[in-house]
């Protein structure tokens, strides 16, 4: 009975007559006129895409010059140095999150480094100081908020001394203006609360907010008529066309769809925390330079204790190429208010997107498990790890190092604030890297990944930017 019925079924279903599809001309709002309140908010490259009456040039199908993946501070001022140089190209930026500069540019401390601490001769020395000019000079330009408030690296003993002066060499051979190594009570009459053995003083060092800084280049490459910023856009698969471009597919972040597609001519990928795995699907090499993630997570001052410093406030560098050392900084953040923040320290994460302890992705602790460079650098370094991780779980242990060089600093006076994650790629044997990375030449010479920018990133990325603009130009051949 079971088997006729499924036969009558299938016989009724051909024996209908087959339903012919009308389609309209367009969807309601295709080819109307550009709309003012998009483009205000999104830019006249964004509205006139929108109102195309042809779907295969609308939002998620546009064709671009250049593709930036990553809309941190790396990327966007990357897309403004190829902007400002070569103005008949159009470009896009591609962002996974909802805005941009939501990852590492928008949780971190907010300091514009001087340059104490790379080695001489160094993209990181170089740009960090042309950044630190060129980051003053643009939050000038567009009256944001920045303060070159100074800073105070500080040895408690005789023998943490040495490294001031290493410090002091390193930063002059690197032309950081104005450093000067004081003694004890030179500290105290700057900073009465603060109790040190010896400090270097670094006038020029600041504070800004690389969250905002970040969200007035987004206004300014909308403005430009030539870049359209695409957040929430994560970009999930590289191909190269038959006509030598690179078609980039992607979703909305966690969304199996709707799958949107552009297409450029040449590919920059700023992936930060996904640099490597970005890099693999474009078709570079992802067992090199492979990410790992800390946690860094900060203490306030209580409003009523916020003035306890006037600058930031640095211990020598911890070592093992990771840590700078617990730390007070003032900030000016305009998402969070006028503070002194305590920290960081540098716990390894299990989500590559750990800002919580208990934050686990399983794929992100498997290659940390697979990562032969990071266990090198574990194992190295095994006390230091085992100390971070500790202060990580313990108030107490992690006020202890700020107590070392601020006595009067008490459980009472602080609260929880937030936390950062910072990218960090280790070479064989275990050693931090100490210099950016780019990787060129790839997908046949259509794509660039820069696969290593940490601290001092959001300082120096306007010079980053510079620096890749002029790799591009040689790599894509730009006139």
């Amino acid at each position: 009975m079971l088997a006729r019925k499924l036969i009558f079924s299938r016989q009724l279903s051909t024996s209908l007559p087959r339903f012919q599809v009308k389609l309209f001309d367009k969807l309601p709002g295709e080819g109307r006129q550009v709309s003012k309140g998009v483009q205000d908010l999104l830019g006249p490259l964004r509205a006139e895409n929108f109102s195309n009456a042809d779907p295969s040039k609308t939002v998620g199908y546009d064709h671009f010059d250049v593709a930036i993946v990553g809309g941190g501070i790396v990327g966007l001022a990357t897309a403004r140095e190829i902007l400002k140089r070569h103005p008949h190209l159009k470009l896009t930026v591609l962002e996974k999150e909802a805005d941009v500069a939501g990852q590492q540019t928008g949780h971190n401390s907010g300091v514009i480094h001087a340059g104490l601490y790379y080695e001489p001769g160094s993209q990181m020395a170089h740009t960090c100081v042309r950044g630190a000019d060129l980051m003053y000079q643009y939050c000038e330009d567009n009256n944001l908020p920045v303060e070159r408030c100074g800073k105070l690296v500080v040895a408690c003993n005789e023998k943490e001394h040495a490294q001031v002066e290493k410090l002091y060499r390193q930063g002059t051979a690197n032309g950081v203006k104005g450093l000067k190594i004081i003694n004890s009570d030179e500290i105290t009459e700057l900073e009465p609360n603060v109790k040190a053995y010896s400090a270097l003083l670094s006038p020029n060092t600041g504070i800004v907010n690389y969250w905002l800084v970040s969200q007035c280049i987004a206004k300014e490459l909308r403005k430009s008529g030539r870049v359209d910023i695409k957040t929430s856009f994560e970009a999930k698969k590289f191909e190269k066309t038959s006509d030598n471009k690179v078609r980039i597919s992607g979703s909305e972040k966690i969304m199996d769809g709707p799958q949107l597609q552009v297409t450029a001519k040449h590919v920059i990928t700023c992936g930060g925390l996904y640099s490597d795995r970005l890099a693999g699907l474009t078709g570079g090499n992802d067992k090199k330079h492979r990410i790992v993630s800390f946690r860094g997570t900060y203490y306030q001052l209580k409003p009523e204790y916020r003035t306890l410093v006037k600058r930031n406030i640095y211990p020598v560098p911890s070592g093992g190429g990771i840590p700078v050392g617990v730390h007070f900084t003032p900030t000016v953040d305009v998402r969070r208010g006028h503070q002194t923040i305590v920290g960081p320290g540098a716990c390894i994460t299990f989500s590559r997107e750990g800002y919580r302890f208990f934050d686990i992705k399983i794929r992100d602790v498997w290659d940390n498990v697979m990562n032969s460079a990071f266990w090198a650098f574990a194992l190295k370094n095994f006390n230091l790890s085992m100390g971070e991780l500790y202060r990580d779980l313990n108030k107490n242990a992690f006020l202890r190092s700020g107590q070392k060089y601020v006595p009067g600093l008490t459980g009472e006076m602080v609260e929880p604030s937030f936390a950062g994650v910072m990218a960090q790629v280790f070479e064989k044997g275990g050693v931090a890297a100490g210099d950016f990375i780019v990787e060129r030449k790839v997908m046949d010479g259509l794509i660039l990944n820069v696969r290593n920018a940490p601290s001092p990133a959001c300082t120096a990325s306007l010079a980053i930017g510079e620096m890749i603009t002029d790799t591009a130009e040689q790599d894509f051949n730009w006139k």
